[in-house]
């Protein structure tokens, strides 16, 4: 299988837009105040978004900026009090406040420290974590609690999960860790409020994905395996409550391969159409109208991509997006703002880590954007 597929089709179709006065969904917007890749994006309450953290070529970063979709601008927050990381987590408190958990602050420290952002881009710094942890999962529960998971302490992948009670401010086990340690997994509120943790584990255990019950403060293995192990791979809950599990590093490649979770049944079943591009370490968006927008990552040829593509739950396909981003980049974010426009910021190239962004503006079904 070629890492990009199908490419002919797709440039035929982009410039047949290109002659109609088609114009690419992809614009450049404002520029962050430092480069950055591995950071975090959060939509705050007041529809700007918090961009907290992450790492240059070669140190991490502990400032904080926001992007203003009104002027569409980024603008450097004052000197933060957290410390510097990268490949951390974020997750937005009920009362609008920004967790950050955990990061990588260099090759032998694992950060236990959290940090707290306020809605008007106060900080302070947070709760020490039970154990310290990056490339682990920060999932907000119904209850207001905040569940991690998982991620390396800069030895070895993890079991531990705990949970972040923003009642208490602070940290607390769970019943039981993980059944298999993971790293770079993913972790998904699903509709009843259970949380599906898939990858990330080693060898064939990554196949066994876990589901986490609240109430009961600790995970069992779902019926079902994955179709094929992963890790850097994403997944997104579907308008129906199902979720799609897209690409990621297999036992041997970049994957191409895709799959469905059903919670009602806990199944999960492969697509028959594989994605148009094998793709890791890119960004799934969940639209208003029900598709999802991949982008970006690193690609099975070896390269960092610009090119997207949309799943459409209609019709269980993807489809090649008929113009690429401005800049190619992986480990970037991608965030929905107010209005359905999604801003992608940072990330790395090839060559360099980037401070460009762009904003993506949802083209209508049918306008070679379905399948």
């Amino acid at each position: 299988m070629g890492g990009l597929p199908n490419k002919a089709p797709a440039l035929a179709l982009a410039l047949a837009l290109a002659g109609c006065g088609g114009e690419s969904p992809f614009s450049l917007t404002g520029t962050l105040s430092a480069p950055r890749h591995g950071h975090t994006a959060t939509l705050l309450p007041s529809g700007r978004v918090l961009i907290a953290a992450g790492l240059t070529k070669t140190s991490p970063l502990g400032s904080l900026e926001v992007y203003d979709p009104a002027r569409g601008a980024f603008h450097a927050l004052p000197p933060a009090s957290i410390r510097p990381r990268g490949w951390h987590r974020a997750a937005r408190l009920r009362d609008g406040r920004v967790l950050l958990t955990g990061g990588w602050a260099d090759a032998h420290t694992a950060l236990r420290e959290a940090a707290l952002i306020g809605p008007g881009g106060s900080h302070e710094g947070g709760p020490l974590m039970r154990h310290g942890r990056y490339d682990h999962t920060a999932t907000l529960l119904r209850d207001g609690t905040v569940l991690v998971t998982g991620g390396n302490d800069g030895r070895r992948e993890l079991r531990s999960m705990e949970i972040f009670d923003p009642g208490t401010g602070a940290f607390e086990e769970t019943a039981r860790p993980l059944l298999i340690p993971r790293q770079l997994h993913t972790a998904t509120p699903l509709p009843d409020g259970r949380v599906l943790i898939v990858g990330g584990g080693r060898g064939e255990g990554e196949r066994f994905a876990e589901i986490y019950d609240p109430r009961e403060r600790r995970t069992r293995l779902a019926r079902s395996a994955t179709s094929i192990p992963r890790s850097r791979h994403t997944a997104t809950r579907l308008a129906d409550g199902k979720v799609l599990i897209a690409g990621g590093l297999g036992p041997e490649r970049t994957l191409a391969s895709a799959e469905i979770f059903d919670p009602a049944s806990e199944k999960f079943t492969p697509l028959q159409a594989p994605m148009r591009a094998e793709r890791q370490q890119h960004t799934a968006t969940l639209l208003p109208d029900g598709r999802v927008l991949l982008v970006g990552g690193w690609g099975g040829e070896g390269r960092t991509l610009a090119e997207g593509e949309f799943f459409d739950p209609a019709g269980g396909c993807f489809a090649l997006l008929p113009s690429a981003m401005q800049h190619e980049r992986r480990l970037h974010s991608a965030t929905l703002l107010e209005g359905g426009r999604i801003l992608i910021a940072g990330g790395a190239s090839d060559k360099d880590v980037l401070t460009s962004a762009e904003i993506f503006t949802i083209p209508p079904r049918g306008e070679g954007s379905s399948c």
